[in-house]
């Protein structure tokens, strides 16, 4: 797929790599609809951004339920034209300990904030994309909670691997592809604690991203992005 002629959506674009992607994907000549509820750090991609490529465009949202994922797609269409990319990003945490006495509370909270938005995403992009006669892309990424912090939890590398290549399945005859990002995290020898994300870890992810959407065979798979000293 030919990235300089794509309409791309971006999530959590106001995360450090969210940003990452969409300055790179800016650099290379993409529309960009950059998505994030916070703000604040939304409207600085979008500033970045636009320094590289005027076709940019940023679209807080409040809230990620699938009436409001609905009207962005919508809005994306109708002001840049068919969405050819999605990069649908999920944050999420560990499942807790069953035997926890607000295990249940904590399970619907995470599937509430992290797993219903990444699915609704997928949904309403692949909805969208579906009746395009050429080539879409889905591209899921795994992150932590914490948006500045590598280390990614087992269960969400787990869910988001098994999404991809469900969807990926599902997918294949309506012309979608889908792949996925999972960082790996790798020990510093020297300190017991993960490094943070650093900006050669966050291009390394820029160009995984970008190595999917070109790869016209890529799909039901996940890379592995090195993330470490």
């Amino acid at each position: 797929m030919h990235i300089g002629q794509s309409v791309a959506i971006i999530t959590d674009a106001g995360n450090p790599i969210g940003k990452a992607v969409a300055l790179h994907f800016a650099s290379l000549g993409a529309t960009l609809a950059l998505v994030d509820n916070n703000e604040v750090e939304l409207k600085k991609t979008l500033q970045s951004c636009r320094k590289i490529n005027d076709a940019s465009a940023a679209f807080y949202m409040q809230c990620y339920d699938e009436a409001s994922i609905q009207s962005l797609f919508q809005q994306v269409t109708e002001r840049f034209g068919a969405i050819n990319i999605l990069l649908n990003t999920w944050t999420g945490t560990e499942i807790p300990h069953l035997l926890s006495p607000t295990s249940i509370t904590d399970f619907n909270l995470i599937m509430q904030k992290s797993a219903a938005s990444f699915f609704i995403f997928g949904k309403v992009a692949a909805e969208f994309m579906q009746y395009q006669p050429h080539q879409s892309v889905i591209i899921n990424l795994a992150l932590s909670h914490e948006n500045h912090h590598p280390h990614t939890p087992t269960t969400s590398k787990t869910v988001v691997s098994g999404l991809t290549q469900n969807w990926a399945n599902e997918l294949a005859s309506l012309n979608i592809r889908v792949g996925g990002i999972v960082p790996i995290n790798l020990q510093d020898k020297h300190h017991e604690q993960h490094t943070i994300v650093n900006v050669p870890m966050q291009d390394e992810i820029a160009r995984n991203v970008e190595y999917i959407v070109r790869n016209d065979s890529f799909n039901g798979r996940m890379l592995e992005s090195e993330i470490g000293v």
